[in-house]
């Protein structure tokens, strides 16, 4: 078949499988396209259902749908006993978004050579998406300045950002093993060079955190020319990335003052809102009653901070299910470490840490196509680290040998 044979399947593969397939590798390099991505992923976790239910695929389980199913169940709770009701649909369509998770690692799991198409087409993604970046910065526009940052094929800056980071840390990681390949090169430079272009910070941070702890878990010795380098690349980089850099240590600076009052805030709405929270999309609301005088901004559409957003606005189970989904993840990160597949379990820690380390300055976790990206990671992670289970996978037939 022509499909299956550039997915990379065997010709044998039965053509809603391909489908699948096909479905989920166009969700990946739509995923800068959030409806786009949407209706693809929609498909996926579709044709996924309809081949379990038609006993194609075997339904498998894992240890990291516990957390997600507890966000999801959180959310739902939280958005019905709040006292506005304006994103209860929103928590149910939040539950599409969860299942594309299970969908993929079933994927995976059924069609072992399906993770080797996601995981370039998760490639060719992060490639175009820069390219699409270099086009707006050097072409489109003449103006640099932080009102007029790339955006990619993406919505809003912090979104490219978002997505950029960990594709960046998943060329590095292949790069280091395969370094004479050149076209991880070329992924590795245009990746790192168009988050460079974002001069999001968070990501600056995410990104450091993330490649610190590679080096402190594999080269702990290296650890001793981080400080060394990292204040010689800031003292000869161009001025408008040496300024962004320097201006994070600035608390007067509105970004910052910003973000520190929000912080103040959500403290005092958790304290009012332990349990449940305030209900999802209600932050913004009850932002103003608890804003200090000098907040930068009487209104805001999150808290920038995952672990401050996640508790104020869903509750308290909510930050469990985020912390817990994290911890589980890295530890069968942790039990591969040192196998044949290290070097995506080096993978999963740096993305992981990266997104998290990000999200102390940004609500990554609640942007539908970063959430997404993370999820996409950790099936694409575990569908490598794990243990081979049988495959679904169309066999040749065999040959059969007579005598003479």
């Amino acid at each position: 078949m022509f499909l299956a044979r550039r997915l990379g399947l065997p010709e044998e593969t039965p053509q809603p499988v391909a489908l699948a397939v096909l479905f989920y590798v166009g969700h990946l390099f739509c995923a800068g396209w959030v409806a786009s991505s949407e209706i693809f992923a929609v498909s996926t976790i579709a044709m996924v259902g309809y081949l379990l239910y038609r006993r194609m695929f075997t339904a498998s389980f894992h240890i990291l749908y516990i957390p997600l199913a507890l966000y999801g169940l959180d959310s739902t709770i939280s958005a019905f006993v709040a006292g506005r009701h304006i994103h209860s649909f929103g928590e149910g369509a939040l539950w599409g978004k969860i299942l594309l998770f299970p969908a993929a690692l079933i994927l995976f799991r059924n069609i072992p050579r399906s993770r080797d198409a996601a995981i370039r087409m998760l490639l060719v993604f992060g490639v175009f998406s820069s390219a699409f970046g270099f086009v707006q910065y050097f072409a489109l526009t003449s103006h640099h300045d932080l009102e007029h940052r790339i955006t990619g094929p993406t919505a809003h800056v912090m979104t490219l950002s978002g997505l950029l980071l960990p594709i960046a840390l998943v060329f590095l990681v292949l790069w280091i093993y395969d370094m004479r390949n050149i076209l991880l090169v070329i992924g590795v430079v245009t990746t790192h060079f168009a988050l460079l272009l974002t001069f999001t910070r968070s990501v600056w941070l995410g990104w450091i955190v993330g490649v610190a702890v590679l080096l402190a878990l594999k080269w702990p010795k290296a650890l001793a020319w981080v400080a060394p380098v990292a204040i010689l690349v800031i003292s000869f980089a161009p001025l408008p990335f040496f300024s962004r850099v320097i201006s994070s240590f600035d608390v007067r600076q509105s970004s910052n003052l910003d973000r520190i009052r929000m912080a103040q805030a959500g403290v005092e709405i958790i304290k009012d809102y332990p349990l449940f929270g305030v209900g999802p999309a209600n932050v913004k609301e009850f932002y103003p009653l608890y804003r200090k005088h000098d907040a930068p901004r009487f209104r805001i559409p999150h808290l920038h901070n995952n672990f401050i957003q996640l508790w104020a606005e869903r509750g308290v189970l909510a930050l469990v299910a985020y912390v817990f989904l994290q911890f589980l993840f890295l530890r069968q990160c942790a039990r591969a470490w040192g196998g044949p597949a290290t070097k995506f379990a080096e993978i999963g820690v740096a993305v992981t840490v990266g997104l998290a380390s990000a999200g102390l300055f940004e609500f990554n976790f609640g942007d539908t196509e970063v959430f997404w990206m993370l999820l996409d990671v950790f099936a694409i992670v575990i569908a490598f680290i794990e243990r081979p289970q049988p495959s679904n996978e169309a066999l040749p037939e065999p040959v059969l040998e007579t005598g003479p």
